[in-house]
């Protein structure tokens, strides 16, 4: 009995001294890094610097490259070579930078699954286990786009004229599987959750990147992997945009935003 007491007692000890202040201080970054001041200078930034930043590299790429840039025979990553462009730095800043200001929104995106964001009082087995999907759901599809955001972010440190041992190819599959995937069950997770996003936004997300994931692995002719690589970008953007514009305009609601969210 002793030894039990002993063991649930280094066990309490490890607790309060390890895991509740990481607890603790994870629920202090989060609440900090959601707040909506924090989340819409995020937004701006990223708007400001992916978007333009892929326009520009291609442009520059068009117009100025030693090696003509097409987009049905180059890959996207090809913008970020000096063998197909001068300024091979765009793409890499424009990865980095928007990476790293993607990330308050996507925490923010777990106000789908959060207990505390109720529509009414339900007790039904049906509005549990909706819930309880709901809430797996949104957890995967926060870690798949955590997992994109890793990968997106590292494909501008080891671009193509950086990489050894392949390594960008795995960064650059790294960060389109896990938007793809991050998008899919997240979209579940907004079909299953009423008011913070239409639902044909959800069903969108579930079927836009999924499918064209899936053509860019087939890659019918004529079309070629190069411009489904593109094709798979822009229904990522499609998503984050109607996302991003969604989020601005509900910020500063109770619906969206809730201080007493449990971590």
């Amino acid at each position: 009995m002793s030894e039990k007491e002993s063991y649930l007692e280094r066990f309490n000890k490890f607790y309060v001294g390890f895991v509740n202040p990481i607890k603790q201080n994870g629920r202090k970054f989060y609440d900090k890094i959601t707040e909506p001041k924090i989340v819409k200078i995020s937004i701006y930034i990223s708007l400001a610097t992916f978007l333009p930043g892929l326009i520009l590299g291609l442009v520059v790429a068009l117009t100025l490259g030693p090696v003509p840039y097409n987009l049905f025979l180059n890959y996207i990553s090809d913008l970020g070579s000096i063998q197909y462009t001068p300024a091979p730095f765009i793409l890499d800043l424009t990865c980095t930078i928007s990476a790293i200001f993607i990330i308050p929104l996507i925490l923010n995106l777990s106000r789908l699954y959060s207990s505390n964001m109720v529509e009414n009082i339900d007790n039904s087995k049906r509005t549990h286990k909706i819930n309880k999907y709901r809430r797996i759901f949104g957890y995967m599809g926060v870690v798949f786009l955590f997992v994109g955001i890793f990968g997106m972010f590292f494909i501008g440190v080891f671009s193509l004229d950086r990489s050894p041992n392949d390594i960008h190819l795995y960064f650059a599959s790294m960060a389109f599987g896990g938007f793809a995937l991050g998008a899919f069950f997240t979209g579940l997770a907004i079909v299953l959750k009423k008011k913070l996003f239409p639902k044909a936004v959800g069903y969108f997300m579930v079927l836009g990147p999924s499918t064209a994931s899936i053509i860019f692995l087939i890659a019918p002719e004529p079309l070629t992997q190069q411009f489904l690589e593109w094709i798979m970008l822009f229904a990522a953007l499609s998503w984050y945009y109607v996302i991003v514009f969604i989020t601005l305009q509900k910020l500063n609601t109770m619906l969206f935003f809730n201080p007493n969210f449990k971590w």
